[in-house]
């Protein structure tokens, strides 16, 4: 019994020789364990198929963001604070969208000003008045949808304001209509009376 188990192991352990020496090298032969089983490994990551969306979500998010940056009737809510305790939170209603501090015209410096360097990390845009906004070293969250934010210690609990709402609908309609004088009475109305119920 004992001399056949020898026996098997001389012929395995023989012919794994006899196939390294044929392979030149021991390495693919198949007699390595951990070359066994890395190719083990290997054949099951190649075996697998990632999923691929069908939906295209990522291109769709990224197209409609681009058309409502270009509708020129589209207005933003930006809110943000000044980086200080107990800074009141403010809004600002930006027509279409932010635009970055470090946007150019032009492929290479200098900048639309003459000066060459990096302009700082700010964002800026344009009220319904024409009114220029800018926030520099501030956080700020901007939206589609009007809301009056309150703030509480240090909680902020944010709610829809039908006023807003609707003053908002209203200033995009006169903003169509080519009267942003309008629409900044509008919403500055609206934000008075928004104010005055808090």
């Amino acid at each position: 019994m004992e001399g056949g188990i020898v026996s098997g192991k001389f012929y395995k352990y023989f012919f794994c020789i006899v196939g390294a020496i044929l392979l030149m090298g021991a390495g693919e032969s198949g007699c390595n364990p951990q070359q066994e089983a890395r190719q083990e490994a290997q054949n099951r990551a190649s075996s697998r198929r990632a999923y691929i969306p069908h939906n295209d979500l990522e291109f769709k998010n990224y197209d409609k963001r681009q058309r409502i940056a270009d509708d020129p009737t589209m207005i933003l809510w930006c809110t943000s604070s000044f980086p200080i305790p107990s800074s009141p939170l403010f809004t600002v209603p930006v027509v279409g969208k932010l635009t970055s501090g470090g946007k150019r015209p032009f492929p290479d410096d200098p900048g639309p000003d003459g000066m060459y360097g990096h302009s700082g990390d700010y964002r800026y845009g344009f009220t319904p008045a024409d009114i220029y906004s800018e926030w520099y070293g501030m956080p700020v969250f901007c939206s589609a949808q009007p809301s009056v934010w309150q703030r509480e210690s240090t909680t902020i609990v944010m709610r829809d304001d039908p006023t807003l709402l609707d003053a908002h609908k209203k200033a995009r309609e006169a903003l169509k209509g080519g009267n942003a004088a309008e629409a900044n009475r509008l919403l500055e109305e609206a934000v008075n009376k928004a104010g005055r119920k808090q």
